[in-house]
């Protein structure tokens, strides 16, 4: 009885000596084999339902971070409580006195499940004395903990702007397709009001020049022959003349001042070698056809900017 009876002294001054804490706490000592000391304690024995309960659990010693060393930290049995997380740390530090002291800290992050009274059993500390390998055990009373409403705070106001932040975004993505969608409409439209529009006249003839005359494959007199023809049946249609033989029967509608003097000369000298072809019989080089290719080219450009300009 005389050393249960000291036991329990040693014990209350130990509590008495511990610094107070605001929250829950709960303190064992092992005095039996080590100076190890345990002490867990909540930071806040009220929680909102939206808040987390934070728990903690120290051990310290007098002496140095490797005089003992942690074997296994047991998470506790819990009540209307979910744990979330946990975390550790040291520290070491030296008294009035100059003696080394040491403190190593688990914290539990725990998420409340509903309102109302929740609890923390016991943790059991398993360590290792350093020196001797002696191995001791260390469990901690059990805490309460209220969990009281929610509350609004931080978290809801960030919520609040983030919602914000999503619908702008949510606007800004429809009027982005919006303006996508009226680009892709007007783009296609413009195509069809494109398709639909006839080629000019020159526009045809130019392509006829391309397959009929520059891609055949006859000699150059031959190639000669169909360019003059299709000139002229160009002439007939663009001025709805009869047929065409003389340049002077389609001089006044391609005048000088129109086309340019030096095309203006380059189509006589075509009209009149085409008769010395016809009526002849003469040759043509390809310098020549060549020469008179890009004339009728040239005009059928110069018609259709003319055109254009009208």
């Amino acid at each position: 009885m005389q050393t249960i009876a000291i036991v329990l002294v040693v014990f209350a001054l130990n509590l008495t000596a511990w610094p107070a804490v605001t929250a829950t706490d709960s303190t064992v000592t092992d005095t039996a084999a080590t100076d190890v000391r345990l002490r867990t304690f909540l930071e806040k024995d009220t929680v909102p339902l939206n808040k987390e309960v934070v728990y903690h659990v120290e051990l310290s010693w007098q002496g140095t971070l490797q005089r003992y060393r942690i074997l296994k930290a047991g998470e506790p049995v819990l009540t209307n409580l979910k744990l979330r997380g946990s975390g550790s740390s040291n520290r070491f530090f030296t008294d009035k006195q100059g003696r080394p002291h040491s403190l190593k800290t688990i914290t539990y992050y725990f998420t409340p499940q509903g309102m109302g009274m929740a609890y923390i059993d016991g943790v059991i500390i398993q360590y290792a004395d350093a020196k001797s390998g002696d191995k001791e055990s260390l469990i901690s009373q059990r805490l309460g903990v209220k969990i009281i409403e929610a509350v609004a705070g931080r978290e809801s106001r960030l919520n609040a702007g983030q919602l914000v932040v999503f619908i702008l975004l949510a606007l800004f993505i429809l009027l982005l397709g919006y303006f996508l969608y009226r680009y892709s409409v007007m783009r296609k439209r413009a195509k069809e009001e494109a398709r639909e529009v006839p080629p000019t006249l020159e526009e045809l003839y130019r392509q006829r020049l391309k397959e009929e005359v520059k891609n055949g494959a006859q000699r150059a007199t031959g190639r000669f022959g169909v360019l003059s023809k299709l000139l002229r049946n160009y002439l007939r249609e663009k001025f709805d003349l009869p047929a065409v033989s003389t340049f002077s029967e389609i001089e006044n509608h391609i005048p000088a001042e129109t086309v340019g003097a030096d095309l203006h000369n380059k189509l006589k000298a075509l009209y009149d070698r085409s008769e010395l072809s016809k009526f002849a019989g003469e040759e043509i080089s390809d310098t020549e056809f060549q020469l008179f290719y890009d004339t009728v080219e040239l005009l059928l450009e110069r018609m259709t900017s003319g055109s254009e300009e009208g």
